[in-house]
């Protein structure tokens, strides 16, 4: 049942720009930017399907199908992680391409595109999901609440990645675009996934339990 209503999702209630979004990845070849806020577009594509389904009252559709609230929230914590993974993987070729057509060598603003910027990525996902979901499902409608609360700790976590790389020491292990350098990045990748499946499950199980309470 999870996943026909996930298939729902994706086609009925999900808003048009956050499959735009999910392609932004592309900006990952421009030069001295900072790179973590390509990763946020995607997030902002969430936001617009949480709220388009709030104005088509999404909720309301659902709770007449004979699905239970547990399942609504599975689908579309489904969602949130398929659309954060799927941005993540169309970035990866434009990740390499970056390497090499970057004039200045090295991102500038900050932290280059590597193994170790997808793992901040991954824990800035899944500390966006352990904060947004929960505070959503509390009322299912408050979508703009939710994602304030949530770009909060994220935005922190952006924040302090960018500027580690311009740290000694710390700064070129996170900057490193040659091979043997991302493969010592391999463990911020590692943790980084570990991360996110970690705090993206929580996020389902806390939502959940609010939703639950929630009277429609």
């Amino acid at each position: 049942m999870t996943a026909k209503i996930f298939s729902k999702d994706l086609r009925l209630a999900a808003h048009p720009m956050m499959y735009v979004f999910a392609l932004f990845g592309v900006m990952l070849i421009i030069p001295n930017y900072p790179y973590t806020v390509v990763f946020f577009y995607g997030l902002l594509g969430i936001f617009f399907t949480f709220l388009n389904g709030r104005e088509n009252k999404d909720v309301y559709y659902c709770a007449v199908l004979p699905v239970t609230k547990r399942d609504q929230v599975r689908a579309r914590a489904w969602l949130v992680v398929a659309v954060e993974l799927a941005e993540l993987v169309i970035a990866v070729p434009f990740a390499f391409l970056s390497a090499r057509i970057n004039p200045n060598g090295t991102n500038l603003a900050g932290i280059d595109a590597n193994v170790a910027l997808f793992g901040s990525v991954l824990l800035i996902y899944g500390v966006f999901n352990v904060v947004f979901l929960p505070v959503f499902y509390k009322t299912a409608i408050r979508a703009g609440r939710a994602f304030l609360l949530a770009v909060i700790p994220m935005t922190v976590l952006m924040v302090l990645v960018e500027a580690l790389s311009h740290f000694p020491v710390v700064g070129p292990y996170l900057d490193a675009t040659d091979a043997a350098g991302q493969v010592r990045q391999l463990p911020v990748l590692a943790v980084g996934l570990a991360a996110f499946a970690l705090l993206s499950w929580l996020a389902y199980r806390k939502a959940a339990k609010n939703y639950e309470r929630v009277d429609l």
